[in-house]
């Protein structure tokens, strides 16, 4: 124990003497430099050599006693590694897309929950509180409008600590029941009562992982299929909104506008193929018609991509595909809904405005 504390202290030492270092360095020698050099440009490779990450993930891990420990950690971010935009992330500090950091509230990014492994496995799980605020949408009557938004939902069981009271961990709020889905009416509601015809896709992905031996690092594969069949059958929705919950604590979650509590939203775009700008110029105008009615309501557009992400999450199967993060694990029903109706209203207009729907 001692060997290994001993070892920690020496890494932090180093680290922080060649940090300051490097600090005074650049302060003495910098005006030399623009003097000598009037026009300086830097150039980032795309992909370091691997000796360089190598010597990285070793000056990162080394510390850690438990070798175990330090493999799994060397093999999931080598190669974030490799990737620039990440180093930053080794120190503690998130890459957000240049829309969410417009706004001063627009930090943290969106983080995913993980369940745990017991719970996904089993099902078993406590009780939960029926919230009541869905009890009026959970049965939508059809507009006969033509439908051309899915809703639906990648990790179907992530629910809310309001409603479960024998839970306290963020990470165990996960529910078969009581969970994220229950805001799908609300939306299709929203969207149907301003004339753009949607439909809530009920397929609980979470449960077919466990029905059919997958893992939960499946979800997104699952939900293809799911998306993929439903546009088979209906060859007119191309605006496909994928609903989660963050996993963050209320504080960055809530936003009160003039007295009344709403729940904040986000937008994560997969950045790992082709046509990923498109979805992000379509999900940075969403987030900015939100922020002109209620400004700070949606905290930003993030993009992900390379290792450790999903870098897709279905988006390539359209260039309206949304992954929209509805508040965090601590907002009620009635937050969500409030924030829910604001991006119904935002999305049918602009849907509307692209392609004017005709009532049947």
């Amino acid at each position: 124990m001692r060997k290994a504390l001993s070892h920690e202290s020496v890494y932090l030492f180093l680290k922080t003497f060649l940090l300051l270092l490097s600090v005074m360095l650049t302060a003495v020698y910098m005006p030399v430099i623009k003097s000598g050099v009037p026009d300086i440009k830097w150039s980032v490779p795309d992909q370091l050599p691997d000796r360089w990450m190598t010597f990285l993930l070793q000056m990162e891990f080394y510390h850690f006693s438990n070798e175990d420990i330090a493999e799994q950690f060397g093999s999931y971010l080598r190669g974030a590694i490799s990737d620039p935009v990440h180093w930053l992330t080794m120190e503690g500090l998130s890459f957000t897309s240049a829309s969410a950091v417009s706004s001063q509230d627009s930090f943290p990014e969106p983080s995913e929950s993980i369940p745990p492994e017991e719970w996904f496995l089993t099902g078993i799980e406590d009780d939960a509180v029926e919230p009541e605020e869905i009890a009026e949408t959970s049965a939508a009557e059809s507009t006969g409008l033509p439908e051309r938004v899915l809703i639906y939902f990648t990790h179907s069981q992530e629910s809310f600590l309001p409603y479960l009271p024998g839970t306290k961990d963020p990470n165990k709020a996960h529910h078969s029941k009581v969970n994220i889905m229950q805001t799908g009416p609300v939306i299709e509601q929203a969207l149907e009562k301003r004339g753009v015809g949607a439909a809530v896709n009920k397929t609980d992905i979470v449960q077919t992982l466990r029905n059919k031996g997958l893992d939960y690092w499946s979800s997104y594969d699952e939900s293809r299929h799911v998306v993929e069949a439903a546009m088979g059958e209906n060859g007119q929705l191309t605006y496909l909104v994928d609903v989660h919950r963050d996993s963050l604590r209320r504080e960055a979650t809530v936003l009160d506008h003039e007295g009344i509590i709403y729940a904040k939203t986000a937008f994560v775009v997969g950045g790992n193929h082709a046509g990923s700008d498109k979805n992000q110029a379509f999900s940075e105008e969403i987030h900015k018609r939100m922020n002109e009615r209620i400004p700070g309501i949606s905290r930003g557009v993030y993009v992900k991509k390379g290792e450790g992400t999903n870098g897709k999450f279905n988006q390539d199967l359209s260039s309206r595909s949304i992954l929209l993060e509805l508040g965090g694990v601590d907002n009620t029903f009635e937050e969500l809904n409030r924030s829910a109706e604001i991006f119904a209203e935002v999305l049918s207009e602009m849907i509307l405005q692209a392609e004017p729907v005709s009532a049947p």
